[in-house]
């Protein structure tokens, strides 16, 4: 490889661990912390998982960073709704908001979980046995 192509994966690699953090960050400054813990969990059990797969280490990065920008805006989304649904219907839509609020989160979530699969390869060790 040339430098030029070791000094871009670099450079992408650092801008992808930038964004990771910034949108932690503006996550919790914007919408609240149950978003950021969200996100942090997310970042978390994606790492322990999507990088035992084969794949470069700047796609795996990219996909977090990309992971965690639709997730920001769902949650933005998610807290809109909530301050929509306590205007209209008052308290008594912070209970339904706290039932939904993680299932609404799981749906980005596994959804994302799943193309992330779909695009990272599997790892080559890894044995698949056909049925004749």
């Amino acid at each position: 490889m040339s430098r030029l192509k070791i000094a871009l994966k670099q450079a992408l690699s650092i801008l992808f661990l930038e964004t990771i953090a910034l949108f932690l960050i503006v996550s919790f400054r914007i919408i609240n912390l149950e978003s950021a813990l969200v996100l942090f969990v997310f970042d978390f059990l994606f790492v322990s998982l999507a990088f035992q797969l084969a794949g470069t280490f700047t796609k795996k990065l990219g996909l977090l960073a990309l992971s965690n920008i639709v997730g920001f805006f769902c949650n933005l989304v998610f807290h809109s709704f909530h301050i929509v649904g306590v205007e209209y219907f008052g308290d008594l839509f912070n209970g339904f908001f706290a039932i939904s609020y993680p299932l609404l989160n799981m749906v980005w979530m596994v959804s994302f979980w799943s193309l992330s699969l779909a695009i990272l390869p599997k790892p080559k060790n890894m044995k698949v046995k056909m049925k004749s």
